[in-house]
């Protein structure tokens, strides 16, 4: 071999050597993605739609984390924990405050407390106290809230008008005798409405556990014992929540929603042909959204408290976001990502802005900026919060005890059960499935 083939050579091997090295250093300094699930449960196309809008914001914020969407249609807590069992969960998911016990004892869900406290722009203290607090565990914060939903009234002015009943605002007293009158004069008026009434209703109801316990915190009773081992001794107001709420249906004040074509409160008060619904924030955008009666009828939507009974009182639900305690490493800083970004000052106000809850952050709630763009829901939570119960109770075993209840008020409004019945079962229900639970 000659000197100059020697040199080429060389110069080929150290060609060779600096490609591969260099390549190295590229491949090194490539950007990786890291790529998480984010489910949650979607009560209409509108909050869909709001989920894959915060999703895509953050991720163009984040190029280094790509979260995608994917939620659970039905059975929500049902399918969350099939997909525990079989190592398919997703990173970051929706959790109410009410389940949220038995999810952690479970260990199921990071305790989020010391890496949101760390980041002092994320502002752990800027919650609400009381709503904060729900998510607790054991000493430890397993969710971080992200919005807060109180039930109240939405009235049809329309409807009123054209009966020439007075609106709930105004009337001197609201409460449940005033609205059972107000219903009753809905129903003897329909005659005036087009079509001779057809397809009216004064309300809309379902067999929902839920709004009979708002109208129980109004009776001033109790469900669920202060140890969460069983039903409470002081429960009649629940007997009277129950005769109340399915007296609205029996004696023909109310239609059954799942009955009807949107099957659910907010979705039928929609068409216009409800006088009256007790509903949550979620349904501001399908109320107000296309094809809603109401979107170019915006003058027609009435909206107030609930009634009062020997107390003022309401239900309110509380979601957050918890993240996935099987996580490590990369997954697991891209899921608390997007946790304190959804849940931040920033993120929760856009959340909010949309319309389906209230924010949990006590600046945005309470700023006029908020009011002035949310004037429904900045109502609702300034009428409502003060005597808002929390849908959250000192069990671990709260599922089973809701499920149950819930049942019985199906049954009862099949017609297979009376309200005394319904009543006697859930007591009976509630000490099964809460017998040697745990309390927090």
């Amino acid at each position: 071999m000659n000197k100059l083939t020697i040199v080429v050579v060389v110069v080929a091997i150290v060609i060779v050597v600096a490609g591969i090295t260099a390549g190295v250093v590229l491949i090194k300094k490539a950007p990786t993605k890291t790529s998480v699930v984010f489910s949650g449960w979607v009560s209409s196309g509108a909050e869909y739609t709001f989920d894959q809008q915060m999703v895509a914001t953050f991720n163009a914020q984040h190029k280094n984390i790509s979260v995608v969407f994917e939620p659970i249609t039905s059975n929500y807590y049902a399918s969350l924990s099939t997909k525990f069992s079989t190592n398919t969960a997703p990173s970051v998911f929706y959790m109410e405050n009410n389940v949220l016990p038995a999810y952690a004892k479970a260990g199921y869900l990071a305790n989020l407390s010391s890496v949101l406290a760390s980041n002092t722009s994320y502002d752990l203290q800027g919650f609400v106290p009381n709503i904060v607090n729900t998510f607790h565990y054991k000493g430890g914060l397993f969710a971080a809230p992200k919005d807060w939903n109180p039930l109240f009234i939405y009235y049809n002015k329309a409807i009123f008008n054209q009966e020439h009943v007075p609106y709930p605002a105004n009337l001197t007293s609201w409460n449940w005798s005033t609205m059972l009158s107000t219903l009753t004069a809905l129903k003897n008026n329909m005659s005036l409405l087009p079509g001779s009434g057809s397809g009216y209703y004064p309300m809309v109801i379902g067999p929902q556990f839920a709004r009979i316990l708002a109208f129980m915190h109004q009776a001033g009773g109790q469900w669920i014992n202060p140890t969460g081992t069983g039903a409470s001794s002081n429960s009649a107001g629940l007997l009277s929540a129950i005769k109340f709420w399915y007296g609205l249906y029996s004696k023909g004040l109310a239609g059954l929603n799942t009955n009807l074509s949107a099957g659910w409160n907010g979705g039928d008060f929609a068409t216009g042909k409800v006088g009256m619904v007790m509903s949550g924030g979620w349904t501001v955008p399908v109320a107000t959204g296309n094809g809603s009666f109401f979107k170019t009828n915006l003058q027609d939507l009435g909206y107030y408290h609930t009634p009062s009974g020997i107390q003022n009182g309401t239900m309110m639900f509380s979601v957050g976001l918890a993240v996935n305690s099987h996580l490590s490493g990369a997954k697991k800083w891209a899921a608390e990502q997007f946790v304190e970004y959804f849940t931040g000052p920033t993120g929760e106000k856009q959340w909010v802005s949309l319309g389906l809850a209230l924010p949990s952050r006590t600046a945005i709630l309470q700023s006029s900026t908020y009011a002035a763009e949310q004037p429904i829901l900045a109502y609702a939570g300034s009428t409502e919060f003060p005597y808002a119960y929390g849908w959250n109770y000192n069990t671990t075993n709260f599922s089973a005890a809701e499920s149950g209840a819930h049942t019985i008020i199906v049954s009862m409004f099949a017609g297979k059960l009376t309200p005394t019945q319904a009543y006697q079962q859930i007591l009976a229900k509630t000490n099964s499935s809460l017998a040697g639970s745990s309390s927090l």
